[in-house]
């Protein structure tokens, strides 16, 4: 087979999908970044240097992936169409730094796919000083659990750097009270340092989207919250709990928990103890006074089970 010229240019590009039978596909949000500068920008400021280990996901035609393969130690491409993961496969087989996998990187809604996480933990133990960063034209689709998975999982990734739909990007930036304010908003401000970089118009992509897109970092400080939440899968349940009935109030929120613990009384005095209003809405609380309610239930749920243990009932 002979070898093919990489796609440079936006019409050499669109010459090479049509030449191979190739259409980019909405449903996967394959809306390709070529602008060149605007590559090299996103590179830069990940600040991508041989001592990177580079998760890239939605790889689509190694637009990207060529930029980071040149400064990075390694990169990791995912790509979930197989027809484009092949097709960059061919492009980019000359980089022997980079590994591409077809497939979703999420396991869940909720988890990063194992073997996406067992690659990089092996590259991470072969040598010492090694970071591990993400950085990504992300499919919209998966924007918003990809994030969450990222910020509250176990890999170690110190930055994120990622072109995202612009109503994305207002729900991570998004305050108290407001409309886009919700499960994206408290994670990624408790889990991460949110810095809006650039805007970018729509005719920077292709197909050009109906909306706006920029390019954001987030440097992770996840160490920094898991001091201050004792139980981040009770966390995750508590925000999403709040914002899946964001006009109730706080106490009809929290009583659908479930907890033993949580009766009406518990939750009204948790409030008042916190200062809280009886009658507030769970999206009036700021992410920092999410993580002390967190606090409060965990302490009662601790107490209530301490009760039952030591109680006549408990079977040996």
């Amino acid at each position: 087979m002979a070898t093919i010229t990489f796609p440079g240019t936006p019409s050499a590009l669109k010459v090479l999908l049509k030449e191979r039978g190739l259409r980019p596909r909405k449903h996967l949000g394959q809306n390709f970044l070529v602008d060149q500068n605007l590559l090299r920008v996103i590179v830069e400021k990940a600040a991508v240097e041989d001592r990177d280990i580079i998760l890239e996901v939605g790889s689509g035609t190694g637009l990207l992936t060529r930029h980071l393969a040149e400064r990075a130690h390694r990169v990791l491409a995912v790509e979930i169409d197989p027809r484009l993961y092949g097709l960059t496969l061919e492009l980019l087989q000359g980089y022997a730094n980079i590994h591409f996998l077809n497939k979703d990187v999420l396991k869940t809604k909720t988890t990063i796919d194992h073997e996406v996480e067992a690659v990089i933990i092996r590259w991470l133990r072969e040598e010492e000083g090694l970071r591990l960063k993400v950085v990504s034209n992300l499919p919209y689709s998966i924007s918003t659990p990809f994030i969450i998975a990222i910020l509250t999982g176990g890999l170690p990734v110190e930055c994120m750097v990622l072109t995202l739909q612009r109503d994305i990007v207002d729900r991570l930036l998004a305050r108290p009270g407001t409309k886009e304010y919700g499960v994206l908003s408290v994670i990624a401000q408790l889990f991460s340092d949110v810095e809006l970089l650039r805007q970018l118009p729509p005719e920077v992509f292709w197909p050009v989207p109906q909306v706006e897109s920029a390019i954001v970092r987030m440097t992770v400080r996840r160490e920094r919250v898991l001091e201050r939440i004792p139980d981040l899968p009770l966390f995750k349940r508590l925000v999403r709990c709040v914002f899946q009935s964001r006009r109730k109030t706080l106490i009809n929120s929290l009583l659908k928990l479930g907890l033993p613990s949580l009766s009406k009384e518990a939750v009204m005095d948790v409030l008042k103890g916190l200062g809280l209003e009886p009658r507030i809405r769970g999206e009036a609380l700021d992410p920092e006074g999410f993580t002390a309610l967190l606090r409060e239930i965990h302490l009662l749920k601790g107490s209530s089970t301490a009760k039952r243990q030591g109680g006549k009932d408990v079977r040996s």
